[in-house]
C-alpha cells in the first residue's frame, strides 16, 4: 500500500497547481478511480475545478473523503534543495509542493480505497470531494460542492479531511474544529499637511494609535471548553505618503481576529466599533470562516479507534491551526475530522514528507472505511 500512495503522491506533485489551478490532477486521480467503480460529477464553477468522486458500496452509510490538489506558490525557487515539482525522493524523503498540503493524503486515501477494493472487502458508499480552490479564495470551492451535495441529497454521514494535522508522527493529533476568523481593514481619516505646520493638519498615524492600542489588549473572556482562546493581531499598518516632511491624511491597518466559541462575529463587531467610534474612521468587516466543532461521538470514536489500531497512539482532540473547509461540511450538519500527515513545512520553501508516513496513513484510512458504521 505505501508503494502506491508514494507512486500516486509523486505524480501528483508533478503536475504544477497554484491556487487556483488544478493542474489536470483530478483528471488523472479519475483515471485510478474510475476502474475502482467511481464515478466522477463536474462541480466546476467560477474557474475552480470541483469533483465528486462516487462510489456506491455494499454496506449501509456515506463515508466522504475532502481535499484540495491547489497549492500555495513555491517562493524563491534558487531556495529549494530540489525543484519543487519535481517529486524528487532521497533518504526517504519526498520533497515537493503539496507533498504534506495535501496531495500526500489524496495518495494514501486511494491507496487504501485500492487495496480495500483488491480485496473484495465490502464498503459504504464512498466519496472524495476535492476542490481547486483552498488555498485561495474559497469562494468556489468546497462550499459549491458541499451545495450541490445538499441538492441531491447526498451528504455524507461524516467526512475525512486530508490536512496535514499531526505535530511529530502520523495519528498523534486529528482537528475536531477550527476557530473562526473576523478581518477587519480600518482606514482612519485625517487631513495632509506640512510637518512644520501642524497647527493647520490632523495626522491619521497619530490618530490610529490610541484605538489600535485597544484593539492589541482587548479581553476576549474565557475560551470555549476545548480550544485556543481568541487572538487578534494588526498584521498591516500604512499611512503616509514617503516624504518626511508630510504629515499623513489616512492611516489603513488590518486586523486579523481569530475567535473560539465563546465569541462571535456580532460580539466581536460591536468592540470593534466601540473602540473606533470616537476616531473618524471606515471600518471593513469580512467574517471570513465561522467556528466549528464535531462533538465527542461514534464519528470521532472510530477515527482514534482506528489510529490506536494502527499505530498504538492515543490521538490529540484538537481545534488547533488555521481554517479549513471543513467549516462548509459542518455548517451542513456533518461530522467533521482532519487527518492527515505532519504539517512541519507545510507552506515553507522546501516542503516535503517522509514516505513513512505514507505507510501509517494509508493502514489507519484503510482501517476508517473497514469499521465505519452509520
Amino acid at each position: 500500500m505505501p508503494d502506491i500512495a508514494t507512486n500516486i503522491a509523486v505524480k501528483l506533485i508533478q503536475r504544477e497547481s497554484v491556487t487556483p489551478e488544478d493542474g489536470g490532477c483530478q483528471n488523472y486521480m479519475e483515471s485510478l478511480l474510475a476502474p475502482l467503480g467511481f464515478v466522477r460529477t463536474h462541480v466546476d464553477t467560477g474557474g475552480i475545478t470541483n469533483s465528486i468522486y462516487t462510489r456506491n458500496g455494499e454496506l449501509p452509510g456515506r463515508l466522504a473523503f475532502a481535499g484540495h490538489t491547489d497549492v500555495v506558490p513555491t517562493g524563491p525557487l534558487e531556495q529549494w534543495p530540489h525543484p519543487p515539482y519535481a517529486a524528487v525522493i532521497t533518504d526517504g524523503i519526498l520533497h515537493g509542493r503539496g507533498a504534506q498540503d495535501m496531495k500526500g493524503a489524496i495518495a494514501c486515501w486511494i491507496a487504501a480505497v485500492a487495496a480495500l477494493c483488491s480485496e473484495y472487502t465490502p464498503l459504504p458508499t464512498l466519496q472524495l470531494l476535492i476542490t481547486s480552490d483552498e488555498e485561495g479564495d474559497s469562494i468556489d470551492g468546497t462550499i459549491r460542492i458541499v451545495e450541490k451535495m445538499q441538492l441531491d441529497n447526498a451528504l455524507p454521514d461524516g467526512v475525512i479531511i486530508g490536512e496535514p494535522s499531526c505535530s511529530d508522527t502520523v495519528g498523534d493529533t486529528i482537528r475536531r474544529g477550527r476557530r473562526g476568523v473576523v478581518q477587519i481593514r480600518a482606514t482612519i481619516h485625517g487631513k495632509q499637511g506640512h510637518s512644520a505646520y501642524p497647527q493647520d493638519s490632523d495626522n491619521a498615524i497619530h490618530r490610529a494609535t490610541a484605538p489600535l492600542t485597544k484593539v492589541s489588549t482587548i479581553n476576549w473572556g474565557e475560551p470555549a471548553a476545548g480550544f485556543p482562546a481568541t487572538s487578534c493581531q494588526i498584521t498591516n499598518i500604512s499611512g503616509g505618503t514617503g516624504a518626511s516632511n508630510v504629515i499623513p491624511g489616512q492611516c489603513s491597518a488590518f486586523i486579523d481576529i481569530r475567535y473560539n466559541p465563546g465569541n462571535n462575529f456580532e460580539q466581536i463587531k460591536n468592540i470593534i466599533d466601540e473602540i473606533f467610534k470616537e476616531c473618524h474612521c471606515t471600518l471593513a468587516f469580512d467574517h471570513t470562516a465561522t467556528a466549528f466543532s464535531t462533538p465527542d461521538g461514534p464519528f470521532l470514536d472510530l477515527v482514534c479507534a482506528s489510529i490506536e489500531r494502527c499505530t498504538a497512539i492515543k490521538t490529540v482532540r484538537d481545534t488547533g491551526g488555521g481554517t479549513s473547509d471543513g467549516r462548509f461540511f459542518a455548517a451542513a450538519g456533518v461530522a467533521v475530522a482532519e487527518l492527515g500527515t505532519t504539517n512541519s513545512t507545510i507552506h515553507q520553501v522546501g516542503e516535503q514528507v517522509a514516505i513513512s508516513e505514507f505507510a501509517s496513513l494509508t493502514m489507519i484510512y484503510a482501517d476508517i472505511i473497514k469499521n465505519f458504521e452509520v
